[in-house]
C-alpha cells in the first residue's frame, strides 16, 4: 500500500508543485495576466476575466482550472495593478493560488513597456479519503492531508502598441518539492527549474473588415524539450474571431471568440491531442468571458491584445 501511495504521489505531485507553472491556457492572448505580471494595467481599463478549463474530458481525475483575473492602470497610466486567482483540481490534488501584480509603467515610442512583479500565496491538500484503496482500513488513507501554504513570486516584462506586442516573464519561480517521508514541502530556489516564457504577436490589417493577428508562445524550461505555441486569428469586422493554435506535442487548438459589445467578449476552444494520451480523453473544453468598465460610448479605437 505505501508503494501505492508513493505512485500516486509521483503522478499528482509534479502538477502540484508546477502546475501553475506551465499555463495550459489557451486564452493568454487575452488573459496575459496569467502568465505575466507586467501585463497589469494594458487593456486601459478594469478588465476582469473569468476563464474555465476542463481538460481531458472522460479521463477520470482530469485537471479542472479556475482561473479569475483583474487589473486596472492607476495614476495616469503610469502603474498598473491586478490580481489573479487559480484553482486546479487534479486528481485528489486541490492546489488554489492568490497572486496580487503591480506594473511600473512608461511611454516608449509610439507604445509602453512596463515591468512587473507578482507576489502570493498558493495552498495545496490532498483528498486522501476520496481514493479507492484495496485496504479501506489503511490508516495512510484515513485522513486527508493538511492544507499547506508557501509563498511565490513572477517577476515579467511586457511592450505594446497599437499594432504589437511582446513579453518576457518567469512567472511563480520558487521550487516546492513534496517529501512524502515527511509530509512535507520544502521550499527552495534553483534556477534550472525556471520556466521562461516569451510572446508576441502583431495586427495586419487586410481591409476595414479584415485582420489577421499571428501569435507565438514560447516556454523553456532547462530540464525539459521546449514548447511553442502558433497561433494565428483571422478577425472579421472587429468582431468575429476564428483561430487555431498548435501546441508542439501533438495538439491542434480550435479557438472562437465573439466581441458581444465594446464591453463584453466571450471565448471558447477546443483541444484535439493526438499523442498517446489523446486516445483515452475525448479533448480539453476551455470558456472564457471579459468584461471591461471604462468605455462610455459605442465608438472607440479596439484594442486586439
Amino acid at each position: 500500500m505505501r508503494r501505492f501511495i508513493l505512485g500516486i504521489l509521483c503522478i499528482i505531485i509534479p502538477f502540484s508543485a508546477y502546475g501553475q507553472l506551465h499555463p495550459l491556457s489557451n486564452k493568454y492572448l487575452f488573459n496575459a495576466l496569467a502568465i505575466n505580471p507586467a501585463y497589469s494595467g494594458s487593456r486601459e481599463a478594469l478588465s476582469t476575466v473569468v476563464l474555465y478549463r476542463n481538460q481531458w474530458v472522460g479521463f477520470e481525475g482530469s485537471p479542472e482550472t479556475m482561473t479569475f483575473t483583474v487589473h486596472a492602470p492607476l495614476r495616469k497610466d503610469k502603474i498598473g495593478i491586478g490580481f489573479l486567482l487559480i484553482n486546479d483540481r487534479i486528481g485528489v490534488t486541490n492546489e488554489t493560488c492568490f497572486i496580487g501584480n503591480y506594473a511600473f509603467r512608461i511611454n516608449l515610442r509610439n507604445g509602453k513597456l512596463a515591468f512587473g512583479l507578482g507576489a502570493g500565496i498558493t495552498l495545496i491538500n490532498n483528498t486522501w479519503a476520496d481514493l479507492i484503496a484495496a485496504d479501506r482500513d489503511d490508516e495512510l488513507l484515513m485522513d486527508n492531508s493538511p492544507t499547506f501554504v508557501f509563498p511565490d513570486f513572477s517577476i515579467g516584462t511586457y511592450y505594446n502598441t497599437n499594432q504589437y506586442f511582446i513579453g518576457f516573464s518567469i512567472p511563480l519561480f520558487l521550487i516546492h518539492k513534496f517529501n512524502p517521508t515527511t509530509n512535507k514541502f520544502k521550499l527552495h530556489n534553483d534556477y534550472s527549474e525556471y520556466n521562461y516564457l516569451i510572446n508576441g504577436g502583431y495586427i495586419f490589417e487586410i481591409n476595414p473588415d479584415v485582420k489577421i493577428l499571428p501569435s507565438l508562445l514560447l516556454r523553456y524550461n532547462p530540464g525539459n524539450s521546449p514548447q511553442v505555441d502558433i497561433n494565428p486569428h483571422v478577425i472579421f469586422k472587429d468582431k468575429l474571431w476564428i483561430g487555431a493554435s498548435y501546441r508542439s506535442k501533438n495538439t491542434l487548438i480550435g479557438i472562437f471568440q465573439y466581441q458581444i459589445n465594446n464591453q463584453f467578449r466571450v471565448a471558447y476552444s477546443y483541444d484535439f491531442d493526438f499523442g498517446k494520451l489523446g486516445r483515452y480523453n475525448n479533448g480539453s473544453h476551455e470558456i472564457m468571458l471579459r468584461y471591461e468598465f471604462n468605455y462610455t460610448i459605442d465608438v472607440f479605437s479596439p484594442r486586439y491584445f
